[in-house]
């Protein structure tokens, strides 16, 4: 087959053998009919698999409407956000109240660490044991 090719590149003129070569090179590499609606046919079922699988707009649709039933809308996020804010206040707030409490401590506790220390010094006088 090769030799017609290279022939007809060189144009020269093809010889009836030559002609009769490649038309039956064409004939055997070509489709039937049969072959051509073998493959129509597999698209068809490969196209109708694709169809049986792919979301309707419908489906989309629904699953959309559904996506949207479980979000929280603006107004209720408003609400969260601002029941959250308030909750913070009051922390805040009571945060400040502890740290007061802890501040007006100071003075009582350090009274006490000088008592603590002078009842040591005199047990240790007396001859008390100290633990």
């Amino acid at each position: 087959m090769s030799s017609v090719w290279y022939n007809l590149r060189m144009e020269k003129e093809p010889t009836i053998i030559e002609v009769h070569e490649l038309l039956l090179h064409v004939v055997n590499n070509m489709a039937t009919k049969e072959d051509i609606a073998a493959i129509r046919e597999e698209m068809a079922d490969g196209f109708a698999d694709v169809r049986a699988e792919m979301a309707t707009k419908k489906d989309l649709a629904d699953g959309l409407a559904a996506i949207r039933e479980e979000m929280a809308t603006k107004t209720e996020m408003s609400a969260g956000f601002a029941s959250v804010r308030s909750e913070l206040s009051e922390v805040k707030e009571r945060l400040g109240d502890v740290e007061e409490t802890i501040e007006s401590l100071s003075g009582p506790t350090v009274e006490i660490d000088d008592l603590s220390g002078r009842v040591r010094r005199v047990e240790q006088q007396v001859g008390l044991s100290v633990s």
